[in-house]
C-alpha cells in the first residue's frame, strides 16, 4: 500500500514556476473561498518546507487585496450583506472595539470562512498596516503546521514508516483540536465585545 502511495506523493524540486503556481493558488484562495489548510498540506507534499514562506506571503497578499477591494470598491454592497448576518456584524463590531487582537485571533481560528473575514475586515476601522501585521502573525502558526504535516506525511509514506504516519495523523488531530479550542475562545470574546450576540 505504501508503495502505491509513494508513487503519488513525490516531493518535487522547488522550481520557480511550481512555487509561482502555488503562490497564485493561495492568492486565489484568499479571494474566492478556497480553503487554505488543504492548499498548505498539498504545498508541503509537493515542495516540502519551501512551500511555507510562499504560502504565508501569498496568503497575506491575497488577504490584503480582498481588504482593499472591500474597503474601496464594494464597500456599500458588502455593508448591506453583513447587515443581514448577525455573526458577521458582530465580528465587525468586535474588530472596531479590539482592533488587531481580534484580527490575529480570527487568523488562528475563525467561526466564519477566512475569505469572508478578508472582505469583512475591509469594512472596519482598522488600519492597513495593523491588519497586515496581525494577518501575518495570525497565519504563521497555522500555515507552518499544515505545510509541515504535508511534508512529514509525505516523508513517512516514502519511508514506509507506519509509525511516523501515525504520529503525523495524531499531530493533525491535535492541531484540529487546538484550532477548535481557539475558535471557541474567539466566539466567547466576540460575544462579550460585540454589540450584537452571536447566533
Amino acid at each position: 500500500m505504501t508503495e502505491g502511495l509513494t508513487s503519488f506523493l513525490p516531493i518535487q524540486q522547488a522550481t520557480i514556476p511550481g512555487l509561482a503556481f502555488l503562490a497564485a493558488a493561495f492568492v486565489a484562495g484568499a479571494l474566492f473561498f478556497i480553503p487554505r489548510p488543504p492548499l498548505c498540506v498539498a504545498g508541503g507534499i509537493l515542495f516540502g518546507l519551501s512551500a511555507f514562506p510562499v504560502a504565508l506571503v501569498s496568503s497575506t497578499v491575497g488577504a490584503i487585496l480582498a481588504f482593499l477591494i472591500s474597503r474601496y470598491l464594494f464597500r456599500s454592497s458588502f455593508l448591506k450583506a453583513i447587515n443581514r448576518r448577525p455573526k458577521w456584524r458582530a465580528i465587525k463590531d468586535a474588530v472596531d472595539i479590539e482592533g488587531w487582537r481580534i484580527v490575529g485571533l480570527l487568523r488562528l481560528a475563525s467561526p466564519v470562512p477566512g475569505t469572508a473575514t478578508n472582505y469583512l475586515f475591509g469594512l472596519t476601522r482598522i488600519s492597513l498596516w495593523q491588519y497586515t501585521a496581525a494577518t501575518i502573525a495570525g497565519l504563521m502558526p497555522q500555515t507552518f503546521l499544515f505545510v509541515y504535516l504535508g511534508t512529514t506525511g509525505n516523508a513517512a509514506v516514502r519511508a514506509e514508516s507506519w509509525f511516523k504516519f501515525g504520529v503525523m495523523l495524531a499531530s493533525l488531530g491535535f492541531a484540529l483540536a487546538v484550532c477548535w479550542l481557539i475558535a471557541q475562545r474567539t466566539r466567547a470574546i466576540l460575544a462579550d465585545r460585540a454589540i450584537e450576540p452571536l447566533h
